[in-house]
């Protein structure tokens, strides 16, 4: 052995303890302010979900109908809409778990290097300090022993900890965005599991005969929902057009079980109809499954709000689609009535039809062909507030009222600019209906019908809601005259639409 080697082998080396024992408080500091500030945004994120996002994903079931009772929502002008606080559950612990790796905070106390340090079996070893900050922040620096600058540990540790917090908060926020994206996917699927317990398949059966004079038979699908169960029926709300020339009716519910059904009322103007099936003719395991759907309140609709459209709106029933609602139309002439048409920018097949939920499950909107919008290509829906009092009365086996006029409402302000009444401004009078053979015609303006006052068309459909085919009532209108406008009375019978 060589004199070097003998001397190499006696070298030692000379390890600071004052600076090992603050390497090792440095770390143990680190690890406990890193674990209170982790476990605080665990603890923050938590709290947050369980507050927001447990509502969500634990919807209330639908319940039973109740008898056949409609009330009608308060008109547009008297509520404001409703906004609903949804938020997700919490996130997964993992996340922060994550976020804590890759921010390169060590899981371990640094026995191991401890260790090393003290054997000397590897040689000179030199001290590993923290990384460089990346954000630079005065520190305070104090000279040692041999008379060189050292760094203040306690402030490089504080600003590893705000790095890490700040990375920790980032990655948590990105990983809540994937998961609010796929908790709404879950949503829309919880939604349509509700839905579709109360969407089922009409078949409308006709019959004709080939070159053979033998008889042949064909069917039409199209989707119904149910929205009342009674004690003797099961009554269904249809598109009138799908049933209209129907010989015979057929109902499959969710459960598969095929039904005979008969359509009880209709009403040609607004393009539903109400099938009934009877409660008697329905198996007892099916009858369980069959869950009314709830009629919700359009007049609360903004643009924007997503909703689920269900029944047939890729043209076959089962399918389903979604979207937003692009636009609203408050008032849309039509006959006795005044509707809300509401425009999904979801995709509708020409021959599709359905209606339109929100995420809660309600049905808002019943879609049709009469409203659509060719120019745009979107689909077109009557608004469902619209029509409550006319599904009530076609429920209940009513015809709905038909008095046969069109027009537009002539407000306080509308009235003043024009010199004229304020009331109902007919613009057409369908021929030969009850308000054509009675004498009312374009231009006049009706205003009341005894002490009821008749001035909005909306006020026009629910009192004619209050009457049946048959009815005779009087309508009092103004007509243009020569000077001034001229009060007039006539008395129509109702007919039925």
């Amino acid at each position: 052995m060589s004199e070097s080697e003998e001397r190499e082998f006696i070298r030692e080396k000379i390890i600071d303890k004052a600076g090992g024992r603050r390497h090792r408080i440095r770390k143990l500091l680190k690890l406990l302010i890193t674990a209170v500030a982790f476990g605080l945004v665990a603890a923050l994120f938590f709290v947050l979900g369980r507050m927001y996002l447990e509502p969500r994903f634990f919807p209330e079931e639908t319940t039973q109908g109740e008898p056949i009772v409609i009330g009608r929502d308060p008109e547009e002008n008297d509520t404001t809409a409703a906004q609903t606080e949804t938020s997700p559950e919490s996130l997964p612990e993992t996340a922060l778990e994550t976020a804590t790796n890759e921010a390169g905070e060590p899981a371990e106390t640094g026995e191991g290097e401890e260790t090393q340090a003290e054997s000397g079996e590897t040689g000179s070893q030199e001290q590993t300090d923290p990384p460089e900050p990346t954000t630079k922040v005065p520190v305070e620096t104090s000279a040692g022993e041999d008379g060189e600058q050292e760094t203040d540990p306690e402030e490089i540790l504080k600003q590893k900890i705000e790095e890490a917090v700040q990375e920790a908060v980032q990655l948590a926020l990105e990983e809540q965005e994937d998961y609010l994206a796929l908790a709404e996917y879950r949503r829309l699927g919880q939604a349509m599991k509700t839905i579709n317990k109360g969407l089922v398949t009409i078949s409308s059966m006709t019959w004709d005969k080939d070159w053979f004079d033998n008889p042949v038979s064909s069917a039409d699908q199209s989707a119904g929902a149910v929205i009342y169960l009674t004690d003797a029926e099961v009554l269904i709300l249809a598109d009138y057009a799908s049933v209209a020339e129907a010989e015979a009716l057929n109902v499959t519910f969710s459960g598969g079980k095929l039904v005979e059904a008969r359509l009880k009322k209709a009403d040609s103007i607004t393009g539903i109809a109400i099938i009934s099936v009877s409660r008697g003719a329905i198996p007892d395991e099916v009858k369980d499954s069959i869950v009314p759907l709830t009629l919700g309140n359009s007049y609360q609709l903004v643009t924007g709000t997503p909703i689920l459209v269900g029944g047939s709106p890729a043209g076959y029933t089962g399918s389903v689609t979604n979207g937003i609602i692009s636009c609203i139309q408050r008032n849309t002439a039509g006959t006795d009535t005044a509707f809300q048409i509401i425009y999904p920018n979801a995709h509708v097949a020409k021959s599709g039809g359905g209606f339109l939920f929100n995420m809660e499950g309600e049905m808002v909107g019943i879609l049709s062909r009469l409203y659509g919008d060719e120019e745009t290509g979107l689909p077109a829906a009557i608004g469902i507030s619209s029509l409550k009092g006319i599904i009530k009365g076609l429920s209940s086996g009513i015809d709905v009222a038909y008095l046969g006029v069109q027009g537009q409402n002539a407000t306080m302000e509308i009235a003043e600019m024009n010199e004229m009444p304020v009331g109902i401004y007919v613009t057409r009078v369908i021929v030969d209906s009850p308000a054509y053979e009675a004498g009312l015609r374009a231009g006049d303006i009706i205003v009341a019908s005894g002490e009821n006052d008749l001035t909005t068309t909306q006020k026009l459909q629910s009192f004619l809601e209050n009457y049946s085919t048959g009815d005779v009532i009087t309508i009092r209108a103004y007509r243009s005259g020569q000077d001034d406008y001229v009060e007039m009375e006539f008395e129509v019978t109702l007919g039925a639409r």
